[in-house]
C-alpha cells in the first residue's frame, strides 16, 4: 500500500475518515501491515500491503472469479484489450496518460498493469476475490504507482468525488448483487471532470432464435454448470475450446449458445498454431466466464441501461458512446463514458 492511498481511502459504509495505526513500512515508505481505524472504532487490517474491507461481505459470491483469474490470468489477451476495449471505448491509450484510475473489479490485475504501462499517474485496483493474493501480486510485481484494495466494489472504501480521472468497471458490474447500486456507488467517486466507464452484459433474447438460445440453452446450462465444482466447469470450458476449433461444428456450438469465443484479433505474421492456441484460450476463458459458478450474472435490457445512464448523468452531452453502445451488434468491448 502506497502512502498516497491514504489521500483517497475511507470507511466503506459511512465514508468516515480512517487513521493508520501500527504501520510497518518498507524502505520506500510503502505500508506492509497495520490497521485502518474508523471514527466508530471499526478496524480494517492491512495484510501483505493490501487493506482489507471484507468482513461484512460474503467472499463466496466471487470465489469463482478468484479461481478463474488465478488459473487463466489475462495477460495473454492484451491484443484483445487494445483492439476491442481501448479502441471502441476510448479511441487510444492516450486517454490514460497522467490520470488517476480506479480499476473496479480488477480481477487478474492485467488491466491495472496496462493502465500503468500506458502512462496512468496512479492506479487503484479494487477486487473482492482471493486473486489479490495470487495472480494480482504476480502481475503487478515491480510496478510502483499502483495500489490494491480487497473490497466489494458496490461499497468502495474511497471518498466521494476523489477521482478526477477514470473509474473503470468493464465486464464486471453484472456480477455484483445490484447493477444499479454498484453503478451509483462507483459514479459517486468521480470528481468534476472525471468519468465513470462501465458496461453490462446485455439481455439478448429478442426474436425466436435468440429467445430459444437464451431460455432453452444458456439459462438451463448455466443453472447446472454454475453449481458444479471448479474442475468440472473447467473441463467443460476446455472441451468447448477444443470443439470450437472444428470447422462447422464450432460455429454451430457458439451460435446455439453452448460456448463463447468472440472475436480473436489477427496478429500480422503470427504462426498458424499460435493463433489456434489463442482461439482455444479465448473460447475456454469466455465460456468459463459465461457459465462459471459466480453467484450473480445480471443481464440488462437496452432500456434499463439507458435509464441507469440518465439517472447517473441527466446531461446527455456528458454521456459518451451512447449511440455506439446500443448498436447491434455492439462494437466489442465498447463501454459507456459518464462524465461528472
Amino acid at each position: 500500500m502506497t502512502p498516497r492511498l491514504l489521500d483517497f481511502i475511507c470507511e466503506p459504509i459511512t465514508k468516515s475518515s480512517l487513521q493508520l495505526v501500527d504501520a510497518v513500512t518498507d524502505p520506500d515508505g510503502n505500508i506492509l501491515s497495520g490497521e485502518l481505524v474508523a471514527t466508530s472504532g471499526k478496524r480494517y487490517p492491512i495484510i501483505n500491503g493490501i487493506p482489507r474491507f471484507v468482513d461484512f461481505v460474503p467472499n463466496k459470491t466471487v470465489e469463482s472469479f478468484g479461481d478463474e483469474w488465478n488459473h487463466f490470468n489475462f495477460t495473454d489477451f492484451k491484443i484483445n484489450w487494445i483492439t476491442h476495449t481501448v479502441a471502441n471505448t476510448f479511441g487510444t491509450t492516450d486517454a490514460f496518460k497522467g490520470k488517476v484510475i480506479v480499476d473496479a473489479g480488477g480481477g487478474s490485475g492485467s488491466q491495472t498493469k496496462w493502465f500503468a504501462e500506458y502512462g496512468a499517474e496512479h492506479v487503484i485496483l479494487m477486487d473482492l476475490s482471493h486473486s489479490v493474493d495470487d495472480v494480482v501480486k504476480r502481475n503487478l510485481s515491480g510496478i510502483k504507482n499502483v495500489d490494491v484494495i480487497q473490497c466489494s466494489i458496490d461499497a468502495p472504501p474511497l471518498r466521494d468525488q476523489c477521482i478526477d480521472g477514470i473509474v473503470y468497471c468493464h465486464n464486471v458490474i453484472q456480477h455484483t448483487p445490484s447493477v444499479e447500486k454498484t453503478a451509483h456507488a462507483l459514479y459517486a467517486l468521480t470528481a468534476p471532470g472525471g468519468e465513470f466507464v462501465f458496461n453490462c452484459y446485455p439481455l439478448n433474447d429478442q426474436g425466436w432464435v435468440r429467445w430459444t438460445r437464451f431460455h432453452l440453452v444458456y439459462q438451463p446450462l448455466r443453472a447446472v454448470l454454475s453449481r458444479m465444482p471448479f474442475a468440472v466447469i473447467m473441463a467443460y470450458s476446455y472441451l468447448m475450446g477444443a470443439l470450437r476449433l472444428v470447422p462447422g461444428l464450432g460455429w454451430l456450438l457458439e451460435k446455439s449458445g453452448f460456448c463463447v469465443r468472440g472475436d480473436v484479433p489477427q496478429i500480422q505474421s503470427e504462426p498458424f498454431l499460435v493463433r489456434i492456441k489463442r482461439q482455444f484460450k479465448s473460447t475456454s476463458l469466455n465460456t468459463y466466464d459465461c457459465f462459471g459458478s459466480h453467484m450473480y450474472q445480471h443481464l440488462k435490457s437496452d432500456d434499463e441501461i439507458r435509464n441507469l445512464a440518465k439517472a447517473l448523468q441527466p446531461d446527455s452531452s456528458k454521456a459518451l458512446n451512447m449511440e455506439k453502445y446500443f448498436l447491434r451488434p455492439t462494437p466489442i468491448g465498447c463501454a459507456l463514458r459518464i462524465f461528472r
